[in-house]
């Protein structure tokens, strides 16, 4: 009570002192009515962390005019409401935007960027930012060299897929980052409507990275048409409890990349998660994992289709695949007579060169009822099973192995 007491003479004062002049820095503060209503508030403390007001109306304009007069350690809060953007935000180190009330304001570029999303493209003054509460429509944030910031319970919605462009477009994703540091995104909601497909999330040459209680698509499909819902190549990502739903009846290889995809990376955990949707073959999969080291991918749920594992000639930066640990995921696949690494957990490496080579894949205790595991030549089977490495209590329908690779309790 103190501390807000003081906050408010600090206020006031302000208010008194300053009360005769108008100036640019002070668009969107809290005003001397606002002072009134809080001092009568019972939720003081609620009313008067925000130091800068966006309120329904402004313009892109206004809104820019307020995040220039934002300092470090400022925060700014939206007003419900509909906000059309035309260009970049300007978003600056050390200040948090956030939704002031439960209805989230909407950002909206769909009018203003007909043939693609509208890029905000920030390579500096992006660190140390919180982006909280905000639905943002076909709006995607590119985000390089920043540090320690996070976006959580936003909205992205409506991307707008560029004509003309499939699958290899990487910048389709509405998040993308870009060797960045401690970045947190968590919480979120992504969706993907037909005829604009696209990536969730895609991130590259990052470390540290959290990708947590996120939610891609839904149940009935109409938001569900992903590319991609996080594209994984870096360093201490951690992929955790997101539910994932891809439209399982849409069918478009050109515009299909695997559920989670994680490549030239080094020390990757992707845990709970619930992934579903996408197909079983060489564009599919709800996991794939290639070219990296220290991965574990653990207590996952998946449908449709399961584990990808590989190493491609095409990667000399990360030539192996190595300390993997594949441990009690579950994987519901349609009943197959196929033989093959799609339904279910398969490994393959497609070169013969020395350099490329798998150590230590442990795949133990996971529960395909109605799926395979099928690790394919070329292998270097004594590399595959050091330190641990085999198929071990594993609850499948098909197992098939080259000779020689550790294996028990497999039923």
């Amino acid at each position: 009570m103190l501390k807000i007491k003081k906050y408010l003479l600090i206020i006031l004062s302000s208010f008194f002192l300053f009360s005769c002049t108008e100036s640019t820095s002070n668009v969107g503060k809290i005003n001397e009515n606002e002072i009134a209503e809080i001092a009568s508030s019972d939720d003081t403390k609620d009313a008067i962390t925000y130091d800068f007001l966006i309120t329904n109306g402004m313009t892109f304009l206004e809104i820019n005019t307020i995040l220039n007069s934002a300092l470090s350690g400022d925060r700014v809060a939206v007003e419900a409401g509909t906000y059309n953007i035309t260009g970049e935000l300007a978003i600056k180190d050390g200040i948090s935007i956030y939704g002031k009330s439960e209805i989230r304001p909407v950002f909206t570029a769909i009018e203003s960027s007909s043939t693609e999303m509208l890029e905000q493209y920030w390579s500096s003054n992006n660190s140390d930012i919180e982006i909280y509460g905000i639905e943002f429509k076909n709006i995607r944030l590119n985000l390089r060299y920043a540090s320690n910031t996070t976006i959580k319970s936003c909205v992205f919605d409506y991307g707008k897929r560029k004509s003309g462009t499939n699958k290899s477009f990487t910048q389709d994703a509405y998040i993308q980052l870009f060797e960045t540091n401690n970045i947190l995104l968590s919480e979120n909601t992504f969706k993907r409507r037909q005829g604009n497909s696209g990536r969730g999330v895609y991130i590259v040459d990052c470390e540290n990275t959290e990708i947590l209680n996120n939610t891609f698509g839904n149940d009935n499909g109409d938001e569900g048409y992903f590319v991609c819902s996080i594209n994984d190549n870096s360093n201490g990502t951690v992929i955790k409890e997101n539910i994932i739903k891809r439209n399982e009846s849409w069918v478009n290889l050109n515009e299909t990349d695997h559920g989670i995809y994680v490549h030239s990376f080094n020390n990757v955990t992707i845990e709970n998660n619930t992934i579903s949707g996408w197909p079983t073959n060489s564009s599919g999969g709800s996991i794939k994992l290639r070219n990296g080291e220290n991965a574990t991918i653990r207590n996952n749920t998946m449908s449709t289709s399961g584990i990808l594992m590989y190493v491609y000639g095409n990667t000399p930066d990360h030539p192996i695949l190595k300390n993997v640990v594949i441990i009690n995921n579950n994987i519901n696949v349609a009943i197959t007579t196929t033989d093959d690494i799609y339904h279910g957990i398969g490994y393959w490496r497609d070169t013969l060169e020395e350099e490329f080579y798998e150590e230590s894949i442990n795949i133990t205790e996971n529960v395909l009822p109605n799926g395979n595991i099928k690790i394919s030549n070329p292998i270097n089977v004594a590399s595959f099973n050091k330190n641990g490495g085999g198929v071990f209590k594993n609850d499948i329908k098909v197992i098939s192995l080259v000779s020689g690779i550790n294996n028990s309790g497999n039923d």
